[in-house]
């Protein structure tokens, strides 16, 4: 499909925050391959479908550096008690709520959120699954969704022993035969829309079989891993009781942390274990609204920065929508640190530049700018600024103006996925009540 957009103020989020006027983007298939004067444009490409977009804002697609898209059910679920800290919330609710989903549950809960990344623009995530009593051929389920809904996604399996050797092995074989599916499939056509990790639940819950089982996936598939670091203490207070090991000097050992792999949270790790971590190359995911849902303290996401981290945000499951996270970064670390100034350039870097990056080390998509060789994952906003907007206070628009702005036309891999706010082929309402059939399974499994 070729595809001219013009008529849009277009922010193309390089280097220099660009915006550009009376300019045109050509997109053949899923790359864009041409931006420049509309007229000429038009001239140029009489062939193409033409998209006028009405003096909307059109920018890259957001990107989810870290999502739980079966949080979905978490939604208006009752708990017998009340957990007093973060490991009796895992044992109350995440553990319990994962182990009650089947299969179906698996696809619905990822289908609503995918459906509602696309009407907020987010046009790629990065997840993090775990079903214990559906491990078989999870991800695929997480992918048919995706696919029907038109986002892009990285994903994986959450490998843990807290169900027994005998789920982590299927979770770790689960992780081998999604990545050698998306590799097949990226050989044939580079711009497919999946890829795979390993992934880890945290190392409190990881025997040393399973770290080195994963490790070694790691290595042989390269393909990073994707887990939970120091999100609570308990995470580094429980593997000391059980492994008699540092936490990062336990990662290390095993070569869990690299490159190529994220690690989400960081919040209670040392001066020495960002050192260490920085050292590795790891990429941190930042969940703001998450962390301070679950009281579980604050990443210092300025130290990561400032040791060369590649630190990007993510919602953790708790919207599919990457915009509130945004804004809670921004107010988060001022507020905490009780400094106003803090966090204007480095929320930007994560949310605009960093975010499309770490996207780009895994899956090798180039993603998150308009210019040619970049893959066509747009967004056309409803957003008429009420005063001048620069390359120089875009972020200040951003956070307060088109955080709040509807989402009008989403585009990834040069597909037109969602135009006026609706997903052609996609019944809402219909999902929805499928959704609800499968959460009401779900929960009467969790209550027993």
């Amino acid at each position: 499909m070729n595809l001219l957009i013009h008529n849009a103020e277009i922010f193309t989020n390089d280097e220099k925050n660009t915006l550009l006027a009376g300019q045109a983007v050509m997109i053949e298939d899923s790359r864009i391959v041409e931006v420049g004067d509309a007229s000429a444009m038009r001239k140029k490409h009489p062939e193409a479908e033409v998209l006028d977009g009405r003096g909307r804002l059109l920018m890259p697609g957001l990107i989810n550096a870290h999502m739980h898209f079966y949080g979905t059910y978490a939604r208006g679920l009752a708990l017998k008690g009340t957990p007093k800290n973060f490991h009796e919330i895992l044992q109350m609710l995440w553990w319990k709520l994962d182990s009650a989903l089947d299969g179906e549950a698996v696809y619905y809960s990822a289908l609503v959120p995918a459906i509602t990344a696309i009407k907020k623009g987010v046009t790629a995530v990065i997840d993090h699954h775990a079903s214990p009593s559906a491990v078989e051929g999870s991800l695929d389920r997480i992918e048919d969704a995706l696919a029907l809904a038109g986002l892009r996604g990285i994903l994986c399996y959450e490998v843990s022993n807290r169900d027994g050797k005998e789920i982590s092995r299927k979770g770790l074989q689960e992780n081998e035969r999604y990545i050698r599916k998306c590799r097949s499939e990226k050989q044939k056509n580079p711009d497919h829309l999946f890829d795979a990790m390993v992934g880890l639940h945290a190392s409190f819950t990881l025997d040393n079989d399973s770290l080195e089982y994963a490790a070694e996936l790691s290595r042989t598939l390269q393909r990073g891993c994707h887990i939970h670091l120091l999100e609570d203490a308990v995470d580094e207070q429980l593997t000391r009781e059980k492994y008699h090991a540092d936490l990062i000097d336990r990662l290390c050992e095993y070569a869990i942390l690299g490159p190529r792999g994220i690690a989400a949270h960081g919040i209670h790790l040392t001066e020495t274990g960002k050192d260490i971590l920085a050292q590795t190359g790891a990429m941190v995911a930042h969940n703001p609204q998450s962390n301070m849902n679950n009281a579980v303290g604050r990443t210092d996401i300025f130290g990561l920065l400032k040791r060369g981290v590649l630190v990007g945000i993510g919602s953790d499951g708790m919207s599919a929508d990457l915009r509130p996270d945004v804004r809670t970064a921004h107010l988060l670390h001022k507020h905490d640190l009780k400094n106003s100034n803090l966090g204007w350039q480095e929320i930007q870097q994560m949310a605009l530049k960093n975010n499309p990056e770490i996207y780009h080390r895994i899956s090798g998509q180039p993603v998150g700018k308009i210019a040619p060789g970049y893959l066509a994952d747009l967004i056309l906003i409803d957003y008429d600024p009420p005063t001048p907007m620069t390359p120089e206070n875009f972020w200040g628009h951003f956070l307060f103006g088109i955080a709040d702005a509807a989402v009008n036309t989403t585009i990834v891999n040069g597909r037109i996925v969602m135009q006026n706010g609706e997903l052609p082929g996609i019944d809402e309402a219909k999902i929805a009540a499928e959704s609800r059939k499968a959460a009401k399974a779900v929960w009467e499994r969790f209550s027993h």
